[in-house]
């Protein structure tokens, strides 16, 4: 699905191979649509040591460094089972940081040659994500400033990381950097509040 939704935004063809097609993605469409509702939720349990967090069981994942992380194979940022995904990896560099890969397609363009900032944003809430699930802890995000301070190019290597600032009871807050080709792109700071009903952070 990801490459028919590529081909489809990044591909001229005529016409008449647009119909043919656009025929042929209708009859699939409503052959999909004939099943059941999907629940996210229930689709994340299906993953063990999802099922654990959501458990309530808190514990950093038992990886080591440059290891890669499965933050949530079914988002949008870097899941591998999501028609959509922008396919980003991540992986631990320490026990407080995390670095991230992704080339993104131009299908997330917003000006010409550029990712769009909303995309960019995502990427980065999910980085800093798959840091907080790495350390054991499950947290939403509160507040996101990302700071652009260049374009983020389309369809080249983007280098990315984030580290943990400090903690407070349950307030986490982070830090981001996306790096490309040329030099930085975006900094960004995020603070993350931990779920009410988990244990208290050892740390603080």
């Amino acid at each position: 699905m990801r490459r028919l939704n590529q081909a489809l935004s990044n591909r001229r063809v005529d016409d008449e191979v647009l119909d043919e097609i656009t025929a042929t993605v209708e009859a699939t469409a409503q052959r999909l649509e004939q099943g059941t509702l999907r629940v996210k939720i229930d689709d994340m349990l299906t993953r063990p040591y999802l099922r654990e967090i959501y458990e309530g069981q808190y514990f950093p994942l038992p990886l080591g460094p440059g290891d890669e992380i499965e933050f949530d194979p079914f988002s949008i940022g870097g899941g591998v089972l999501h028609p959509s995904s922008v396919n980003v990896k991540y992986f631990k560099e320490s026990d407080d940081s995390v670095t991230g890969e992704a080339v993104v397609d131009p299908m997330f363009a917003g000006p010409p040659e550029r990712t769009h900032g909303g995309v960019v944003a995502l990427i980065i809430d999910e980085l800093m994500g798959a840091l907080n699930r790495m350390r054991g802890r499950q947290a939403y995000t509160g507040r996101l400033t990302v700071h652009y301070h260049a374009g983020t190019p389309l369809g080249v290597p983007l280098r990315l990381r984030a580290w943990i600032d400090h903690t407070s009871g349950r307030k986490i807050v982070q830090h981001a950097e996306v790096h490309g080709p040329d030099g930085m792109c975006v900094k960004a700071e995020g603070l993350f509040i931990r779920r009410a009903d988990a244990p208290e952070d050892p740390e603080d």
